[in-house]
């Protein structure tokens, strides 16, 4: 899917302040490819297979026309046979029944191997014990905030960041010391400043430096991302 584009049309049409703009993962109907949702005067539009630039300017052609009518416009012939429907409770735009019902297999204790059970089960033990070893080592002012033994997060980015820099650093994204010695820089310089120290904001401030040092973001794209979330460009992800 030609995301950049997306954005650059966006920009180029002069739609910032007029029209919301997410770029996200997927979005629900994972078995079809580049999928698109639009949201307009109430109505749910959805478009599979959208992954060439022409077809992504003739969107935007309709969505001027849209906002130009004030309403829903006819789809062109190459944006028809792409439109499908996400939901039981939308009709199907071709007029056919819906029925997307597909009955769940609940497994029984007997369907499933034992090996399943016992793997799943070291895994997550060998996961908890790798998480304690790298919380170790953070101890004093960097320790991360606990209560009653269990780590707790004021805000949900506060989860996103810290599982974030977790699992990059397990995944081999950069070594866990790395990251630990950034943390006590910016911890140390919130001292400095005497202000109300927020502890997840030394964390994110190092976790940025980190990528930024190993070139995985660049300061231009976190100020963009920054800019889209502030300005409700972009939504939050729970």
């Amino acid at each position: 899917m030609p995301t950049e584009l997306y954005h650059r049309e966006w920009e180029r049409r002069r739609l910032r302040n007029i029209v919301h703009l997410t770029i996200a993962g997927c979005l629900g109907p994972c078995a079809l490819a580049n999928v698109v949702l639009l949201l307009f005067d109430g109505q749910a539009l959805w478009f599979h297979s959208m992954d060439s630039e022409a077809i992504v300017l003739s969107l935007y052609d309709v969505i001027d026309m849209m906002l130009d009518s004030g309403g829903c416009v006819p789809l062109p012939p190459e944006l028809m046979w792409r439109q499908f429907t996400a939901s039981a409770w939308q009709p199907r735009p071709d007029g056919q029944p819906v029925d997307d019902f597909r009955p769940r297999r609940v497994a029984t204790a007997a369907s499933v191997p034992a090996v399943c059970v016992s793997t799943a089960a070291f895994i997550d033990d060998e996961a908890d014990a790798r998480l304690h070893r790298l919380l170790a080592e953070l101890d004093g002012a960097m320790a991360v905030p606990r209560k009653n033994g269990e780590l707790i997060f004021e805000t949900p980015w506060q989860g996103r960041v810290f599982g974030m820099a977790v699992a990059l650093s397990e995944r081999g994204a950069f070594p866990w010391e790395e990251f630990r010695q950034a943390l006590i820089v910016e911890i140390a310089a919130a001292e400095a400043r005497g202000a109300e120290f927020r502890y997840y904001d030394a964390w994110l401030a190092a976790f940025e430096k980190v990528l930024i040092g190993r070139r995985m973001v660049s300061p231009a794209e976190l100020e963009e991302n920054t800019y889209q979330f502030e300005f409700g460009e972009r939504d939050d992800v729970f």
